[in-house]
């Protein structure tokens, strides 16, 4: 199959299948290029982490108080006896992202909920609603081989 073809051009094969920075040009010599990588994901939110819409003086109070936050909703989860944890607290999506260690489910989203008013001495009648992100993602494949008969 490469037998017909120079050395050189199958270096830069070689070559260019294994540097991300690196690729043939016609003459198949291999130069280094400003090629960006390929984008494998996409940023935006995951499911290990809980969203919660608030308005802004509340969301800098609760950012401001991170740790604070952090700590009280963990010791409400701990309570509720589960396994669940709030690592961090971030503003994000125009309210606040807490990351968890595992996905929550809808009690512990109930426990978070009581426990974000507690520490952010927020009335009862301020509505705190909790959600986690609904993004849908799906994955291309390209080029597998597969078996068609045709008779």
């Amino acid at each position: 199959m490469f037998s017909d073809l120079p050395i050189e051009k199958v270096l830069a094969m070689h070559q260019s299948g294994f540097s991300a920075s690196a690729s043939p040009n016609r003459e198949g010599t291999v130069h280094p290029s400003a090629s960006r990588a390929l984008k494998m994901t996409m940023h935006g939110p995951t499911r290990y982490q809980v969203l919660i819409p608030l308005d802004t003086p509340t969301v800098k109070v609760i950012v401001a108080n991170a740790a604070t936050v952090v700590e009280f909703c963990n010791r409400g989860l701990v309570e509720a006896h589960s396994k669940l944890k709030v690592e961090s607290v971030c503003k994000a999506w125009n309210g606040i992202s807490m990351s968890t260690n595992f996905v929550a489910l809808a009690a512990k989203l109930e426990v978070i909920k009581q426990w974000l008013k507690k520490v952010a001495g927020l009335a009862a009648s301020t509505v705190v609603e909790p959600c986690l992100p609904q993004s849908k993602s799906f994955l291309k494949i390209l080029g597998v081989l597969f078996f068609c008969s045709k008779i």
